[in-house]
């Protein structure tokens, strides 16, 4: 698990990179947040189950685990929109701390989910 720990860090890091420039972006072409985090869910999907299933478990992409991967992230999604509420409509915050922030938020419980999905039992 130590040496899953690298990539990870840097594919997590490229996603939440995504997710905040959606974020950001999405705030500037006048979207409301509950649209551009549902696109950046859409996005993240695609980029972190094929980087983590090349770098990260080095384990072959099959329908199966990509279904997983989307059934562990949507997890995400909820506590997403909670995180930007939170921090953009509640706190007052502008996106460009928000989605930062909401999404330092939800860092530690994805790479449990992640690896769940990707490997099978027992591995």
């Amino acid at each position: 698990m130590l040496r899953q720990a690298g990539p990870y860090t840097l594919i997590a890091a490229l996603c939440a990179g995504l997710n905040i420039a959606i974020l950001i972006a999405g705030e500037a072409a006048g979207l409301h947040y509950v649209f551009s985090t549902a696109l950046s869910f859409a996005a993240c999907i695609c980029v972190g189950y094929a980087m983590h299933c090349r770098w990260t478990f080095e384990a072959e992409p099959t329908l199966a685990g990509l279904l997983r991967y989307t059934m562990a992230m949507s997890l995400n999604f909820p506590m997403s929109l909670a995180a930007v509420w939170l921090f953009y409509s509640a706190l007052g915050l502008p996106m460009m701390l928000a989605a930062p922030a909401s999404t330092v938020m939800l860092t530690g419980i994805n790479f449990a989910l992640t690896r769940w999905a990707i490997l099978p039992k027992g591995a």
